[in-house]
């Protein structure tokens, strides 16, 4: 009877989102365009996640004019404690600060989803020479409130603390293309206390510089170097550990943000993790224990230097071939 309901449900979901399709080119009629796609998703504590994203912006803005809204609406057909989850990101450029390619923008983002809160507003700015998108220089300020609500989703519960957390999140990145290869980097401040007496102050501070050599088709080289430092009391998602991403960036990956949408085996046995920090890839399968132990092994100052040596893939050209699917599907080989 309740697989009967599921599949009802998605059912009718999907009816709903086939019309909201077709209602999309009369909204475009009024001078604000809103498409509707069809979303469906996996994890172990909402099954099959069904719902829509929506992307709004006006008439043939190519999604870089005014009033840019992306949002997402889904239901959890296996019916978890909050079965309705959404997430809403509105934009709006800053005229009087933007060139051609070279946006300032405000943001806010509002999220319930996947046992997180999360809400925000920041500010971007990016220098860009006229259509050369590989290289830019952008400034980021995002500020705001998260807070881990439900474990359950979550592989490691240990890499997590219930409180809620008010951060500040600055930085700088940029890219340079360059005759030889490209040149990558990216430095950040994250801090923040908790949100319900502002005790336990923390402070993180990140760099990341990333140089690729191209010496051949699908033969490259990549030198990463990278190091942190920490002060005050950093919640655990927030620390560091030697082999992989802190537990606060697994929010933003689709693929890590919830247990079973990668088997959790496969995570526990460290065939797979989003790659960060230091990224000392021979540690994977003790960090992964120790998470699992809740014993995490986290530090409080990194520093990290990485090798990677590229070498074509026959599967990969393979992929290269396949029209739209080619140009989103990649499968490296290289040694480290």
């Amino acid at each position: 009877m309740i697989l009967r309901l599921n599949w009802a449900i998605a059912l009718t979901g999907l009816l709903i989102l086939t019309l909201f399709q077709g209602l999309s080119a009369q909204h475009s009629e009024s001078g604000y365009e809103v498409r509707f796609a069809p979303d469906f998703w996996y994890n172990d504590v909402d099954g099959i996640r069904i719902g829509a994203r929506m992307r709004g912006q006006v008439p043939g803005s190519f999604n870089d004019g005014p009033h840019r809204l992306d949002a997402g609406l889904w239901l959890g057909t296996w019916f978890p404690d909050l079965p309705v989850s959404y997430y809403v990101k509105y934009t709006e450029p800053i005229p009087a600060l933007s060139d051609f390619n070279s946006e300032a923008s405000v943001s806010a983002i509002s999220s319930i989803r996947e046992g997180m809160h999360w809400h925000s507003a920041g500010f971007d700015k990016r220098w860009q020479p006229g259509f050369y998108e590989d290289t830019y220089t952008e400034f980021f300020f995002e500020t705001g409130f998260h807070r881990r609500f439900d474990d359950e989703y979550v592989a490691f519960p240990a890499l997590w603390q219930p409180q809620g957390v008010a951060f500040l999140h600055t930085g700088v990145e940029g890219r340079y293309l360059q005759q030889s290869g490209m040149f990558y980097y990216r430095g950040e401040i994250r801090s923040g206390a908790e949100a319900e007496d502002f005790d336990n102050n923390f402070v993180r501070f990140d760099a990341d510089l990333r140089q690729v050599f191209n010496i051949t088709r699908g033969l490259n080289v990549r030198l990463r170097g990278t190091f942190g430092l920490t002060s005050g009391d950093l919640p655990p998602e927030y620390q560091t550990t030697a082999s992989f991403a802190s537990a606060i960036d697994w929010v933003w990956s689709g693929f890590f943000r919830s247990k079973g949408t990668i088997p959790v085996p496969f995570l526990e046995s460290g065939v797979m993790q989003l790659t960060g920090g230091p990224s000392v890839r021979g540690y994977n399968k003790r960090d992964i224990k120790a998470a699992k132990d809740g014993t995490p092994i986290f530090y409080s100052e990194y520093a990290g230097f990485n090798f990677e040596l590229d070498y074509p893939n026959p599967i990969d050209k393979g992929f290269e071939r396949i029209p739209i699917v080619g140009d989103f599907l990649r499968l490296r080989s290289y040694l480290f």
